[in-house]
């Protein structure tokens, strides 16, 4: 048996069949509110016509159909107005379970190619260095493959982290001096590809955040870069300075850029026609910097590439 696509198949599968569900309950829904509808009406007749054989008067008996014909109507009304509501509001929710489920298993998927190379490559070099054919590239090559496991494996489980509602560590951080030693660690831990510019404006206030989670900002955004920048050498451009009643941080890089409305980025395992990423790395800049009390803000670099402003609050208040 054929089972080719069945982790994606099946959701959609699953959405029919809950569709095909939801039709048959409004359709059994409405003919309910219909059959009570008439059968109220038709107690209504019964009613004016025993009144009107008692002798009450024509125009008492109008005006007694009329207000119980204005009851059923609204009653019933809203009755179906609720149900309709109610079935729409679950079929919602389900589908958009469904859509985050496989969500979840296309970046599984992109995960398991993301680890595979980078271990397939540490076990080649690996095997070439215990043979007897140790290199400074192989040993180069060996510590880049390692970093980019790391960075894989700490991505999902701060997004594991994230998730299940974890808390941030925040504490005054002074840019001045901390952002470029970081983002040098960074670069040199990716390897060649990436040539970098940081340029802190005095006088910077220090910013409220996290260390670790800025951190993890920054290397996602870096890692995004080198991703999708589709270059053999990357020009990013960092610049902090104070902006108002924030600090904000300029990064921008001059890459392909994103293809589509840039301010869709930072959806949960949104990912490009052509990307080969898991759609996480930017949902953790937003998250992250939501959680730090900051904002983000993705959007095409002048001349063509990456741009990002992430705006902090800074520590003095």
């Amino acid at each position: 048996m054929d089972s080719t696509g069945a982790l994606s198949v099946r959701p959609v599968q699953q959405s029919r069949r809950v569709a095909i569900l939801a039709t048959v309950w409004l359709v059994v829904v409405l003919m309910l509110v219909i059959w009570w509808a008439y059968h109220l009406l038709d107690q209504s007749r019964h009613i004016a016509e025993l009144s009107a054989m008692a002798g009450v008067a024509d125009d008492v008996v109008r005006a007694e159909a009329a207000r119980t014909f204005r009851m059923v109507f609204w009653e019933g009304g809203t009755f179906l107005l609720l149900l309709l509501t109610l079935s729409g509001a679950l079929f919602w929710y389900y589908r958009r379970d469904m859509q985050r489920a496989r969500g979840t298993q296309a970046f599984f998927a992109a995960l398991t190619h993301e680890l595979r190379t980078p271990l397939t490559s540490v076990r080649l070099q690996t095997e070439a260095i215990a043979a007897g054919e140790p290199s400074q590239q192989l040993i180069e090559r060996l510590l880049v493959d390692t970093h980019r496991l790391e960075s894989q494996i700490d991505t999902t489980l701060e997004l594991a982290r994230i998730e299940g509602g974890g808390r941030l560590a925040e504490q005054s951080i002074p840019l001045e001096q901390w952002l470029e030693r970081v983002l040098r660690g960074i670069v040199a831990a990716e390897g060649e590809g990436v040539e970098l510019l940081v340029n802190v404006l005095p006088d910077l206030p220090p910013i409220h955040g996290d260390t670790s989670a800025l951190q993890l900002i920054l290397r996602n955004l870096v890692e995004n870069s080198l991703r999708h920048g589709d270059r053999s050498l990357i020009h990013v451009v960092v610049q902090a300075r104070r902006s108002g009643s924030v600090v904000e941080l300029n990064y921008r890089d001059d890459g392909r850029g994103f293809d589509g409305d840039p301010e869709a980025l930072g959806r949960l395992f949104l990912r490009g026609q052509e990307s080969r990423g898991t759609g996480v790395g930017l949902y953790l800049v937003r998250v992250l910097m939501d959680r730090m009390g900051g904002s983000v803000r993705f959007a095409h670099a002048q001349g063509g590439g990456f741009a990002a402003t992430l705006n902090f609050l800074p520590a003095d208040g």
